[in-house]
């Protein structure tokens, strides 16, 4: 049987928020158990709250000022959250009568004044209704989120393994659904951008929300400093309760991050937001203090603008009570450079961001810090040729490296493609099944030129229709290269030579880009298989030529067997989850300059 809820209320608003229960069923339990803490500030508990009682609230509203709001204590959902209650506010002061409850105030530490020991903490601001015409808030109580202070950081083991997050799930937590259908949620992260093209940053955006972020900006001055920036922009204010801190996903030449507020500090630790920012756990995100710009009020869900200032620590867990971090020490991030070259233009732009190496984040922000440079030296993509070269240096397992080119803004082969192939690099690497694999370092050089870099199959012939086992067979392929004088452009093929048993038998050469013909891979037995793999990804610019054997091949834990004798075939595949039925290839590739469009087939005779 779940536990009820209940909820004290001042007498004046009782029948407001009657109403208000939560429709969780939670498990039998005491009251929130608490973990002895050391040094605690002056609190007072939320079992001992009674409506009615007054206080302030602290947050920063424009640039690093601390600012107080009045509060005044509505009641006490009990066990909102498992094992945690929801203290009610009402909030005034700093406009918050008009804007309402403010995206970048979770963490606002909460106080109420008691006239024999003074000001009280008891939580930090937190979860809001959305659409309410009140600024009525839910405080995260002090004592849930102390403990985080104490709690002990582990090494991520060697062999763990991740799953790809869920798109459309909340980013900060759960929300809590009274009986009418209202929602308080958990007060959003507005997370501000800079040094992104409006395309990419309209993409960037989706993506974002896709994952829950509902407020997402572009910064007002200018991109947060890279590591190697430090010191160049002016000094970060002193982090206190109050205080507008900013978790970095990127920063550099191109930055994302959130902007939350520091509920409390003990030493060089603090803790913030009352609520999960991602809810990934044990985390190691860059920590800065944040330069608030502005509000903006709306009746769905007013937030803070503003930016991300210099590094101040790093934040190490990220929970349902509150975030916890550590100022003075430096988040490893995984540098990017990028380099831009311009054939035509004879420029070279070089880029570099430095990338959380979360794995709910890295995917996405690999592909936006990639394709945004790609984007921005194209402007107008449609007339333009990318040649992109990757590489993706892992921890302990050398360098993945690719090379593609693509042409054009829209479809498979745009320009604007460039980042969702980085991110499925990066996605296939961090979400890989196996074990706990990292990026060290990513690099990527991108040539931009004039010309869309197309070629349209225009013939395939052979020197005769019938072909001898044994010996190679050369395949003359013609490509029309559009605006080029001249315009057919030739390049010889050549097939490895056909095994002995086709004598006397008609094969079919299938010819085009590698990409529309790439090998069929095995499913990956193990890490390594997965890397071989990926280094062996094809590329929408070589020309291949193929034939299909007419044996069928088995790929079997990361292995293609080929030759089998009928019955170990049929033998092996009667075990359907191991073993996949392929097709087994004789093939040759050459590089060229420019995307590959059409395809072709060629009917030889075998003599026999």
């Amino acid at each position: 049987m779940g536990r009820s809820l209940h909820f004290k209320v001042l007498p004046r608003i009782g029948r407001v928020l009657a109403g208000v229960a939560v429709s969780m069923c939670l498990a039998l339990g005491q009251a929130v158990a608490q973990t002895p803490v050391k040094n605690p500030p002056p609190t007072l508990d939320s079992r001992d709250l009674k409506a009615g009682m007054k206080g302030h609230g602290l947050t920063v509203v424009r640039g690093t000022k601390i600012d107080r709001f009045d509060i005044e204590v509505i009641g006490v959902l009990h066990h909102a959250l498992p094992r945690q209650d929801i203290i009610l506010v009402r909030c005034a002061g700093l406009n918050i009568e008009h804007s309402g409850i403010v995206a970048g105030m979770s963490g606002s530490p909460i106080f109420v004044h008691d006239p024999a020991k003074g000001d009280l903490l008891i939580g930090a601001l937190s979860y809001g209704f959305g659409f309410n015409k009140d600024p009525v808030a839910g405080v995260t109580p002090i004592a849930d989120m102390l403990p985080e202070f104490d709690r002990k950081l582990l090494p991520p083991p060697v062999n763990q393994k991740f799953s790809a997050p869920k798109k459309g799930a909340s980013a900060f937590g759960p929300s809590i659904r009274t009986p009418d259908g209202t929602e308080m949620r958990p007060v959003g992260i507005p997370l501000v951008a800079s040094g992104f093209h409006p395309d990419a940053f309209a993409a960037l955006k989706h993506e974002l929300g896709e994952m829950g972020f509902d407020h997402v900006h572009l910064a007002t001055s200018g991109a947060a400093p890279a590591a190697r920036d430090r010191g160049a922009r002016k000094a970060s204010p002193a982090y206190e309760p109050g205080s507008a801190i900013s978790l970095a996903l990127a920063r550099g030449d191109m930055s994302i991050s959130g902007i939350g507020t520091i509920t409390w500090v003990r030493g060089d630790q603090f803790i913030a937001f009352g609520h999960p920012f991602k809810g990934l756990g044990q985390v190691h995100l860059p920590v800065g203090n944040a330069d608030i710009q502005w509000i903006l009020s709306s009746v769905a869900s007013s937030f803070k603008m503003g930016n991300a200032l210099d590094d101040i620590g790093i934040l190490d867990l990220d929970r349902q009570p509150a975030v916890a971090g550590r100022v003075g020490i430096h988040a490893q991030m995984v540098p990017f450079t990028v380099t831009v070259r311009h054939k035509e233009l004879k420029t070279t732009d070089v880029w570099h961001v430095e990338a959380t190496d979360q794995p709910g984040f890295f995917p996405l922000v690999a592909s936006m810090i990639v394709g945004n440079a790609a984007r921005v030296a194209a402007p107008v993509a449609e007339s333009v040729g990318v040649d992109l070269k990757l590489a993706l240096h892992v921890d302990g397992r050398g360098v993945v490296e690719t090379r593609d080119v693509f042409s054009g803004l829209s479809g498979m082969q745009g320009v604007g493609e460039i980042g969702a192939v980085v991110g499925n690099y990066a996605k296939a690497i961090t979400f890989n099944g196996f074990e706990r694999l990292r990026v060290g370092a990513v690099t990527a050089e991108i040539v931009v030129s004039e010309s869309r870099n197309l070629a349209f199959l225009e013939f395939v012939r052979s020197a005769a229709e019938e072909v001898e086992a044994g010996q190679p067979i050369p395949i003359k392929v013609g490509l029309m290269i559009p605006n080029v004088e001249p315009p057919l452009h030739t390049l010889t093929l050549t097939l490895p030579a056909l095994p002995a048993y086709l004598a006397g038998s008609q094969v079919t050469v299938q010819i085009g880009s590698e990409k529309a013909m790439g090998p069929e891979f095995p499913e990956p037995a193990h890490v390594e298989d997965l890397l071989k793999f990926l280094r062996a990804q094809p590329s929408r610019s070589r020309l291949a030529a193929v034939v299909a054997m007419p044996e069928p091949t088995l790929m079997l834990r990361g292995s293609r067997l080929t030759g089998l004798p009928m019955g170990v075939r049929d033998e092996l595949q009667g075990h359907q989850v191991m073993v996949r039925t392929g097709k087994d290839t004789l093939r040759t590739a050459q590089d060229t300059p420019w995307v590959i469009n059409g395809s072709a087939s060629l009917k030889l005779r075998v003599k026999p």
